[in-house]
């Protein structure tokens, strides 16, 4: 009985104008968030590749000076044998975040966190330098990409179908006729969720799937086609929350009108004010002090660092003597003494920037507890994960870089310190920046920890509808 109701229930579906101009909306926002993702992706691939060919341009510049004969003096300024001016200026590496095969599908924290470092000897601080601070809303909402169509207008396609999946027919006079056949009305609102369903998560993932073959998603590249079907699950938990909450609202007889407004401010509240709000709590439970202490503590640390210049260098090859060069040491060595002191202007100033991001960490905190108020956050924050575009997986490249910045200073300050003469050699021992990626059990453990949860809240609504459609008033 359930299939000849379901068969009924397509039929009069795909008489209904309303699902095809809902399909054909779909599909253009789909192709257009497609399209607006891959041209983000593009450009960042692009940007990418003109960082690694300037790098490489700039240290076969160094080789080709290095293996000139010697000509006329030059300043230790302008001089490729000085590993200082090597380390900071002529070889300076990028540390770069590989793009993941789903990037198009999801712009995510692309737009707003960097997915490049360039390491020289500068001091952490100066590595960080120009992040964004402040910045939490930026964890709950994204760009109109493929991700921002699932996440916002794909709810709204589920309602569209579903605000009158009882109360349409109940006004029509069918519903009584449709009951007196051996089907219970549990069992007729599964069928027409069930239809309307495989409607509208099957048009979702066939757009989604051409917009991505079109944003040149790379389907055969490592984990692409695995990301794309975790893609998908997620997505049918989340229509599956929403055509829940429908059978919820409709389970209790009022009228379509009524139905569509109640939810319509579900969707408001769950993906529009609950994100903001919780943005507007982060900032406020945990203001960033302002840039302006950070500036005055660098001056300060600067100047008295700069006034004990000879007094740190000696301090500090006394700490590190197997730095100390050969014979007299020149406490007047310029960059002896410039490296000593950024790092006692570091030290001076590791309680201020302490608090900058004791403060952002307090931040994240407050939104990664509340995000689990609104399944739309936490869906783009699975997406996001999905596409590698998540804020999670740029942390990571962030210590990724920091690892990296480490290591690149230990390899030249022992050469700047000791005054030793770089040669072209040395450009083939240079620490090479390998990204280590986050372990995919963590990425996974993160999507699904979501996925559930949003499954539960589903079959808690699901559960609720049925034991309201006891009392459901077939008539009147």
């Amino acid at each position: 009985m359930l299939r000849h109701v379901s068969l009924n229930e397509w039929r009069g579906l795909a008489a209904d104008r309303t699902l095809w101009a809902v399909g054909a909306l779909l599909a253009a926002v789909l192709f257009f968030g497609a399209f607006n993702g891959a041209r983000w992706s593009a450009l960042q691939a692009d940007r990418q590749a003109k960082l690694m060919a300037e790098q490489q341009e700039r240290i076969d510049d160094t080789r080709a000076a290095l293996l000139k004969p010697p000509g006329e003096a030059r300043s230790r300024f302008s001089d490729p044998r000085n590993p200082a001016q090597v380390g900071q200026t002529f070889a300076a590496s990028f540390a770069v975040l590989p793009r993941a095969p789903l990037a198009p599908l999801s712009v995510g924290q692309s737009d707003l966190l960097p997915g490049y470092y360039k390491v020289t000897l500068a001091t952490r601080e100066a590595l960080f330098a120009g992040d964004e601070l402040e910045n939490p809303a930026n964890l709950l909402t994204g760009s109109f990409d493929v991700a921002f169509v699932i996440v916002f207008l794909y709810p709204l396609v589920i309602l569209a179908l579903s605000y009158n999946l009882l109360s349409g027919e109940k006004e029509n006079g069918t519903l009584a006729l449709t009951l007196s056949q051996p089907v219970s009305l549990a069992q007729l609102a599964a069928a027409k969720i069930v239809v309307r369903g495989a409607v509208a998560f099957g048009l979702t993932c066939a757009f989604t799937l051409l917009g991505a073959l079109g944003a040149g998603v790379d389907l055969g590249s490592p984990g692409a086609v695995a990301a794309l079907a975790a893609l998908f699950g997620v997505t049918a938990v989340y229509g599956l929350f929403w055509f829940s909450l429908a059978l919820l609202v409709n389970s209790f007889g009022r009228g379509s009108a009524t139905n569509a407004m109640v939810l319509a401010g579900a969707w408001l509240t769950l993906a529009l004010v609950i994100p903001s709000t919780v943005a507007l709590l982060a900032t406020s439970l945990y203001p960033v002090p302002s840039r302006v202490e950070m500036i005055q503590a660098v001056r300060l640390a600067t100047r008295d660092a700069s006034a004990r210049g000879a007094q740190l260098l000696g301090a500090y090859f006394a700490d590190h003597p197997e730095m100390a060069p050969e014979g007299e040491i020149d406490a007047g060595d310029y960059y002896s003494r410039k490296f000593v002191v950024e790092e006692e202007v570091a030290k001076q100033v590791a309680p201020v920037s302490g608090r900058f991001e004791a403060q952002i960490r307090g931040q994240q905190a407050v939104v990664s507890k509340l995000q689990y108020l609104s399944p739309a956050v936490l869906t783009q924050q699975s997406l996001n994960d999905l596409a590698g575009t998540s804020y999670a997986r740029f942390s990571h490249f962030q210590r990724e870089a920091e690892r990296f910045a480490g290591e690149w200073r230990a390899h030249f300050l022992p050469q700047v310190f000791q005054r030793a003469e770089f040669t072209a050699g040395g450009l083939d021992e240079l620490p090479r920046f390998v990204y280590q990626r986050e372990p995919g059990s963590i990425v996974a453990s993160r999507v699904g920890g979501a996925s559930v949860l949003i499954l539960l809240v589903a079959a808690g609504l699901f559960g609720w509808s049925i034991f309201a459609l006891r009392r459901y008033p077939v008539a009147g």
